[in-house]
Parts: C-alpha cells; structure tokens; sequence
C-alpha cells in the first residue's frame, strides 16, 4: 500500500477511530495517543496487509489492541506516593449521552460504541475483540440497559430541579 493510499484511507477513519478508542479509554488525550500508536504500527506493517479491502477492520484491531496494552501498562503502574497522583482532567461540557456512555463499564461500552455509533455487526464485533458473538450480544444488551437506567435517572434528576 502506498503512502497516499494509506493516507487517503486514514483520513476518511479519523473520527471513527478516536470513538472506537473512546469506547476503551475514558481520557481525550489517552484515546489520541492510542489512535496516533495505532497509526504507526499500521504504517510500519501495512506490507503485512494481505487484502487491502479488509483495511479498516485490520486498522481497528490494530487500535483495540493499542488501546488494550495501554489498560494493562495502566494496572501495572502504581504510585508509591498518594500526593503523586496526578490531578483529575478539568470538567468538560459534554453532552448527557458522553456523560452516560463513560459511566459503563469500558468492556460494555466498546461493543456498543462499535456497533451503533460505527456500524459494525455483531460478527464483526466478535472478530475484532476476539470474543464470542454471544458475548457480544450479552453485552451491547447489558450495555443498552445501563445506558437506559441512566437516561432515566438523569431524567428524574432534572424532573426534580
């Protein structure tokens, strides 16, 4: 694949890539840092891509497993001093949806990001996560009815102001 191919195809998955990574990671900074490590390891293997019509699912698992090494480096690391933690990022404005959608669990959230905001199939879910289909479907339902129980706590909330 050449450079403005590769470039070219990149370009069109932008945003696709920075949700697919936010359904992983809570930071803003977090997910751009795993979608631009994402985008170097493609650079530096996509001679290893066999079909080049498969380029966004193989890109995608590039990312979900960028994404999930930065989880695992995050576990491992453990400050000894409580004062070193860093400070939390500064509120955002963000919609009601972003606010619901971070509080699911990260592995409920990505299915359902992928899947409804991406438009990926349950299939392609499962081949991208390496998980069974009926783990998918467990979990975009899961994930619908969090996201539900939210909504409607939110809605009672402002019900009451």
């Amino acid at each position: 694949m050449d450079k403005q191919t590769f470039t070219e195809q990149v370009q069109g998955m932008e945003r696709s890539l920075y949700r697919v990574a936010r359904g992983y990671l809570a930071a803003d900074a977090d997910c751009a840092d795993a979608v631009q490590e994402a985008l170097l390891h493609a650079w530096a293997k996509r001679s290893t891509l066999r079909e080049p019509r498969y380029f966004r699912t193989w890109l995608t698992r590039i990312l979900i497993n960028e994404c999930k090494t930065m989880l695992r480096k995050r576990a491992r690391v453990q400050p000894a001093d409580p004062a070193a933690l860093p400070e939390p990022p500064p509120p955002r404005d963000d919609s009601p949806l972003r606010d619901a959608l971070d509080a699911l669990d990260p592995r409920d959230r990505a299915p359902l990001v992928m899947h409804y905001l991406e438009g990926y199939s349950v299939r392609d879910i499962a081949q991208l996560t390496r998980l069974p289909q009926g783990t998918v479907k467990c979990r975009l339902h899961r994930a619908r009815k969090r996201l539900k129980s939210v909504c409607q706590e939110e809605a009672f909330d402002d019900e009451e102001k």
